[in-house]
């Protein structure tokens, strides 16, 4: 292979493939809080997020029905699930790429670069291994326009250190749905159950409207714009082959 067409190809893998599944692993430590309700709500929430060692991120996440899009400001790229499968969707040359997530788990050996587990950690934020208390407070806020319960919520994280962290929880529907599509985000990246306090929130029936400096949502719309912004706008790529081509 032509050695300057192998460098573009290992610069687009580096530069889309690896950041964006990077970022699907950060919009789940971003948000905590889900749900297990039926899909009712339809909508569209931005919000700012801690991105650990990517800095403040603001994204924007919109569903319709089963899929969700996720859009990440600054970052000409963005995520689709659906159909039981996660997509990143970017263009490099005028090229639209398409690649699905689930393709990606190997890859890391084959480039003998970041492990699998690396590509799912928290970028230097720390995950929770167990949830001691969530408390409720009494008082009320408005977070984005929607009334919230502040709750206090204590866990232990995966090195036991322990944390407390304040919280602007809500039932308010579009938040549910938005939940309960990230817990299937959730599972697909991972490729296990939530984390405790995921499942904890869950079972409470709520969903954060914020999350100690973590997470606050800055908008919340019933309206999740045009329904060919959640069809795949291509084929999705075959990695094996591009590997392929990478290692002749």
């Amino acid at each position: 292979m032509d050695g300057r067409l192998k460098t573009t190809r290992e610069c687009v893998m580096r530069r889309t493939v690896y950041p964006l599944h990077r970022l699907a692993s950060l919009l789940l430590l971003a948000v905590v809080a889900g749900t297990a309700g039926p899909a009712l709500a339809d909508g569209s929430l931005t919000y700012s997020a801690d991105g650990g060692d990517m800095g403040r991120l603001e994204m924007t996440e919109r569903w319709r029905g089963g899929a969700l899009r996720t859009d990440i400001a600054g970052v000409e790229a963005y995520m689709l699930l659906r159909d039981g499968e996660i997509y990143s969707i970017t263009s490099a040359g005028g090229r639209v790429m398409v690649m699905a997530l689930s393709a990606l788990a190997d890859l890391p050996q084959a480039q003998g670069t970041q492990s699998t587990d690396q590509l799912k950690t928290g970028a230097g934020l720390a995950m929770p291994s167990e949830v001691q208390e969530i408390d409720a407070t009494g008082e009320m806020k408005d977070v984005a326009g929607v009334t919230g319960e502040i709750y206090e919520i204590s866990w232990l994280d995966e090195e036991g250190a322990s944390h407390t962290d304040s919280a602007v929880l809500s039932d308010d529907p579009r938040l549910l749905e938005n939940q309960q599509l990230k817990m299937e985000m959730s599972n697909l990246v991972q490729g296990q159950e939530a984390n405790p306090l995921l499942e904890a929130l869950q079972e409470k029936g709520l969903a954060a409207l914020s999350f100690g400096d973590r997470f606050e949502v800055l908008s919340l719309e019933d309206h999740p714009g045009p329904e060919g912004d959640f069809l795949l706008p291509a084929e999705p790529m075959d990695l094996g082959d591009m590997m392929g081509g990478m290692s002749q």
